[in-house]
């Protein structure tokens, strides 16, 4: 211990000392240590203390360039919505048939999102949307066809009709009971069930595109349309690829 006066020593003022006898004092009389800034710093040459700036730059600039390739290479899953349906009609063909089946005629417009940076996303296998009811597919309609590209940071619109006098669709009955209280409520719950396979450009694996869009749709006419807001699709995370 160094031959101090600790009772002149004020320990709270010890946090701002510099080098030197302050420091020491503290230490011994106060038991805390001082940081001593000014002898950390005159310790470090000039020509150190550049090197250490440039690594730290060096550093923050290949992680930013680390994590745009990162954005840029690892593809990202398209994204699906719906952008339009109209439904105007909806009903069952036969009410008194023992086998249902269903009397349509529906409108929807599609959406495929590619957020890629750089790569485009390829259908590799047509795009197809099936129509269901309660769980129940009553009809399927072809979107787009394999070789079809979405370009990077765009999106693609596909638009599709389907309509039937009697489709055969097997909903049992708990299902005609729903159909029929939907119809009396005016509004149907519908899913649009979407299947396909892309492929991200340049590289050559293929994904399984999968996606299911529920729809809230009530009956539309040339007179009297329908309103209808845009549905965001639930895109399974399913396997990879193939």
């Amino acid at each position: 211990m160094g031959d101090f006066d600790c009772g002149a020593i004020d320990c709270g003022d010890c946090g701002d000392l510099d080098c030197g006898d302050c420091c020491d004092e503290c230490f011994d009389c106060c038991d805390e240590p001082c940081f001593c800034f000014v002898c950390f710093s005159d310790a470090i040459s000039g020509k150190a203390l550049l090197r250490i700036v440039c690594g730290l730059v060096i550093f923050a600039v290949l992680a930013a360039v680390v994590t745009l390739l990162v954005i840029a290479l690892v593809p990202r899953r398209v994204g699906i919505s719906v952008e339009d349906a109209a439904l105007s009609r909806l009903a069952l063909a036969d009410k008194n048939a023992t086998a249902t089946a269903l009397a349509y005629d529906i409108s929807i417009a599609v959406a495929v999102h590619n957020g890629n940076l750089i790569m485009p996303a390829e259908h590799t296998a047509p795009l197809y949307a099936d129509l269901l009811f309660d769980g129940a597919r009553f009809a399927r309609v072809g979107l787009a066809t394999a070789g079809a590209v979405v370009r990077p940071r765009r999106r693609e619109v596909y638009r599709a009709t389907a309509a039937a006098d009697s489709a055969s669709v097997a909903l049992g009955s708990a299902g005609v009971a729903d159909f029929l209280q939907q119809s009396e409520a005016g509004e149907f719950q519908l899913e649009v069930k979407l299947v396909g396979e892309v492929m991200y450009q340049p590289h050559h694996k293929k994904h399984r595109l999968d996606a299911i869009c529920r729809l809230e749709l009530a009956l539309s006419t040339a007179t009297s349309p329908a309103m209808f807001k845009k549905v965001k699709c639930e895109v399974q995370k399913g396997p990879g690829g193939h």
